[in-house]
């Protein structure tokens, strides 16, 4: 071993060693000299560099080495320094011959039943004077390595000869470890007497001694760029500080951390064995409970035996391993760990548990000792794991929650307590994936119904029910719970006005009998215990019953106190977000998705992650950023499954298909729409989002008939809901822009001057919007005043997208006015917004492509089956001769694009040439259709929509 750092202590040694050649010691000195530090510190290196140097320098050399295995070997160490004595001085065959025979002699004599015995007196003074005849021959240097561990007749015999040592030539070094208490005490205590030695202390490297060890074995950068962790793990031991040097040297070049390996666990493990016995179990102990030192187990768990010896136990006599606050890192635990058998973990941690249980300890400390023991054979182990995993629940560690309730699962527990069981492992599994849950929730629902679990068991069960879709289920429990609970207990009535009151806002359409009124429910702790259970629900039921804008100060105050990680709070956090979003307040709702994102303290857990991460991109979604709300909602879908999402997944899929339909790419958001959705979505708000982005997306493909279905479906939902609120759905405005599609102008301009009344002054993006479409129902310059309200309204909003489409629609509408300078103006603004928005393809409004108030069809645009509305709106000017240039200029796009579209609509419609495309276009052909409504006679009959039907 590398000596770093013990150059002082090598210097004291030479120091001596040079007295001793020049002369000999004079009889005031100390003739014996002891390293002493803590086992793996190099004492054993620098006692054998000290030795070579002796030799060197011309000193004779005997040395011997102690060993714990030999400790009953009579005369051992004796022995070794006799073998050692060179054979090549001229009396050496003598006094060894003689040494040999009073060893023999001796090892069959000596009684360890009484010290003071004449014939062990006898043989101690013989052999003391045989090898004092070494002495008179030449300067000698006796080592004896590991002292603590030397017999007691050789102890006894080196003590007889340090005591003869002063004013020879002769320097003895010995080497000693800390012991917790010596072995034979009192041989100790005479033979290291402080009056007839030095002591020299070896301390642990230091951070810098740490970093030289180990640039000795490996590249300085690397030593460098690890030494600072490894001197935490190692403490500064030069065993260990080797052993991660054989680590790293074995390891992929890395040098973000220590490798700590094989080498490593051995190294701590020798360390152990080297100390005394208590220190080894007290290790043992401190990683399986993982206390401080001086914590309450230590004592109970060890050897009993070593009580009194406790107190010794330290850094010094522990190899560093161990200090105040237990087992110095995580890795020598390991280490500790893995060198126990299964037998003595089990032994401990039930020890352990038995000992905080009767101690009053709170389930968190005892469950961990609870999981990896084998049978939990008394009735409160299994209790105590539930207990353990709710309250790791609620704290967010979701991981060591399902550790403890699974191995609660496992055991044979009684029907009423397996049931709650179920039902925090359900609460547990579903903040991983809610997929995950369902197998819980069957359980769950069967305990129910046998009286298993009350209702402050079953809330979150029932709550993952409707997560699910499974509204009949809950509805069925709700009433099994309502049947048995007490109506004088206020828990019972508390917990189910609350889940009465989540099905209600959730799926609006469904009946659940509320419990009667009984004493507790008039009782002011009840009422304010539902009242703060249900205030997420309240917010959200004001914003959608009212489209209530003060519901946000509330809102703030709901998100200051809590976050979508803690655990019985998520879902208040989760409606504060939405009734935000509802209340157009969507620069505030973005920034507190941002600061509670940040601030996730369990981002690894998917479900508040995926769902936090759904609500972002349905705000950059409003806000008109619609590559940030297609990314966010990708990422949101990516967290989970389709059937992990339940009705939930109607928030990303629309806005995922809400941004790729606006961004043209209607193939991929055709794709989303073939994700499958359970059929209980219609039963909810969520729903309508999702038909909203359908009816959007077939808007946009040329299918205006499937899109009025959508809006219409929409609208039918939120009347009889009694949720008419434009903040949820716009579907008037949107039922308004289909209509304008299938030509029907007249029943257009209804729907959205009957939106325009039922608006409020502070729904300015919705008015914004019905404005446009409103627009489009004029004629000429009767649209600019419309059109210049809208994008008034859409700046103070913050909707770019909108706003880009509105300023398209001006500039339009100014240069059929001729105004070309406002038109260019208004152009130049819609385009830069379209290429913020990440909008490929701006184009007026279904009727802004008239001319004027002529009620000419020449600029009539006509949708093609087969082709999407940019296309066709592409193939019909085509084909009334306009250029590439022409047509780039007026739906905003480049040459290039238009080019490339154009090679497509070609392929489409099988024809080759812009003649054969105008034949193909004649407006009386069937299956196509004229954009114009004043083309138009009257509107269509049109029959009820298909689509999915509510409850």
């Amino acid at each position: 071993m590398e000596l770093t750092e013990r150059s002082s202590q090598l210097g004291l040694l030479e120091r001596r060693l040079a007295d001793l050649l020049r002369g000999g010691t004079s009889p005031t000195d100390r003739p014996v000299t002891v390293l002493t530090g803590p086992v793996g510190s190099g004492k054993t290196a620098l006692s054998q560099a000290f030795a070579r140097r002796a030799c060197d320098a011309g000193a004779r050399v005997i040395g011997a080495s102690a060993s714990r295995a030999e400790r009953s070997v009579p005369l051992e160490v004796v022995r070794q320094l006799v073998r050692a004595v060179p054979s090549c001085a001229a009396d050496a065959p003598d006094i060894r011959a003689r040494l040999a025979r009073l060893l023999d002699a001796g090892a069959l004599a000596w009684s360890d039943a009484d010290p003071a015995d004449a014939e062990n007196a006898r043989l101690t003074a013989a052999i003391g004077r045989a090898l004092l005849e070494l002495t008179s021959r030449g300067p000698l240097v006796i080592v004896v390595d590991d002292i603590h561990h030397a017999d007691v007749p050789s102890l006894r015999c080196l003590d007889y000869v340090a005591r003869r040592l002063s004013g020879l030539s002769v320097l003895m070094v010995l080497t000693e470890a800390p012991r917790t208490r010596p072995w034979q005490a009192d041989v100790h205590a005479e033979m290291l007497q402080p009056a007839k030695l030095h002591r020299i202390r070896l301390p642990l490297l230091t951070a810098e001694g740490t970093f030289q060890l180990l640039a000795q074995r490996l590249d300085i950068p690397l030593a460098r760029s690890i030494a600072e962790e490894s001197h935490r793990i190692s403490g500064g031991n030069p065993l260990l500080v080797h052993a991660l040097a054989d680590d790293q040297a074995a390891a992929p070049r890395s040098a973000d951390a220590p490798a700590v390996g094989e080498s490593f666990r051995e190294a701590v493990l020798s360390c152990l064995y080297r100390c005394d016995r208590l220190v080894l179990n007290a290790a043992r102990v401190l990683a399986v409970t993982g206390e401080p030192l001086h914590g309450s187990l230590l004592p109970h768990l060890v050897d009993a035996r070593l009580h009194p010896a406790l107190g010794a136990v330290d850094k010094s006599t522990s190899a560093g391993l161990i200090d105040e606050q237990g087992l110095r890192h995580p890795a020598v635990t390991q280490a500790v760990i893995d060198g126990m058998t299964a037998e003595e973990r089990v032994r401990l941690h039930l020890g352990a548990a038995r000992l905080l249980h009767d101690d009053g300890a709170p389930p968190a400390r005892i469950a961990p000792h609870l999981v990896d023991i084998g049978e939990l054979a008394e009735p409160w182990m299994a209790q105590t794991l539930l207990d353990a995993g709710e309250q790791a629940l609620l704290d967010g560690e979701v991981e060591t929650a399902l550790r403890y309730l699974r191995r609660a699962h496992r055991s044979g527990v009684g029907e009423c307590l397996r049931a709650r069981i179920r039902s925090a492992l359900a609460r547990a599994e579903w903040r991983l994936d809610p997929q995950a849950t369902i197998p819980h929730l069957v359980s769950v629902a069967t305990a129910i119904r046998a009286g298993h679990l009350g209702s402050q068991q079953a809330a979150g069960p029932i709550q993952y029910l409707l997560w699910h879709g499974e509204i009949d289920k809950a509805v069925d429990l709700v009433r099994h719970l309502s049947e048995r609970s007490d109506p004088a207990d206020p828990q019972s009535v508390a917990e189910l006005l609350i889940i009465t009151g989540w099905i209600s806002t959730l799926y609006p359409g469904v009946m659940v009998d509320r419990p009667a009124p009984a004493v507790a429910a008039r009782d002011p702790l009840t009422l304010a215990r539902v009242k703060h259970g249900l205030s997420g629900v309240i917010l959200l039921s004001g914003v959608l019953a009212r489209g209530d804008a003060g519901v946000v100060e509330k809102a703030e105050r709901t998100l200051s106190t809590t976050g979508p990680d803690d655990e019985p709070h998520m879902w208040r956090v989760i409606c504060a977000l939405i009734a935000m979003i509802y209340a157009d307040q969507l620069d505030l709702a973005d920034d507190w998705c941002n600061r509670l994102d940040r601030h996730l303290a369990t981002p690894h857990h998917p479900t508040p992650s995926a769902t936090l991460t759904a609500l972002r991109a349905a705000v950059a979604g409003r806000l008109g950023d619609l590559p940030r709300a297609g990314k966010l909602a990708d990422e949101a879908l990516g967290q989970l499954s389709p059937k992990g999402w339940g009705v939930v997944i109607g928030i990303p899929l629309a806005v995922r298909i809400r941004a790729l339909t606006f961004m043209d790419q209607l193939d991929t958001a055709a794709a989303c729409l073939q994700v499958p959705v359970p059929p209980a979505i219609f039963e909810t708000p969520l729903g309508l989002h999702y038909l909203h982005a359908r009816g959007t997306h077939a808007l946009a493909a040329g299918s205006p008939e499937a899109a009025l279905a959508d809006f219409q479906l929409c609208g039918q939902l939120m009347q009889r809901w009694q949720l008419d609120f434009s903040g949820l759905v716009p579907w008037r405005t949107e039922s308004a822009r289909a209509l304008l599609r299938m030509g029907r102008r007249q029943q257009a301009r209804k729907l959205v001057r009957d939106e325009l009344a039922r608006l409020r002054p502070v729904h300015v993006r919705y008015r914004a919007a019905a404005l446009r479409v409103l627009a489009a129902t004029e004629e000429g310059q009767e649209r600019i005043p419309h059109l210049r309200s809208a994008v008034r309204l859409l700046r103070q909003c913050g909707d770019r997208m909108e706003l880009a489409h509105n300023l398209a629609d001006l500039g339009h509408a100014y240069e059929q006015a001729g105004d070309r300078r406002q038109a260019r103006a208004a152009t130049r603004s819609a385009r830069a917004l379209a290429e913020e928005c990440g909008i490929p393809t701006l184009w007026p409004s279904a009727l802004s492509t008239r001319d004027g108030a002529t009620g000419s069809r020449a600029g009539a645009a006509v949708l093609v089956q087969g082709l999407t509305d940019t296309e066709s709106r592409m193939a019909t000017l085509a084909a009334q001769g306009h250029t590439n240039r022409e047509i780039a200029e007026k739906l905003f796009l480049t040459v290039s694009a238009i080019e490339q579209r154009m090679t497509r609509i070609y392929r489409k419609l099988d024809v080759n040439s812009r003649g054969e495309l105008a034949g193909r276009l004649r407006f009386d052909r069937p299956g196509t259709t004229v954009l114009d409504p004043l083309t138009r006679g009257t509107d269509p009959p049109g029959g009820r929509p298909s689509g999915p039907q509510p409850r």
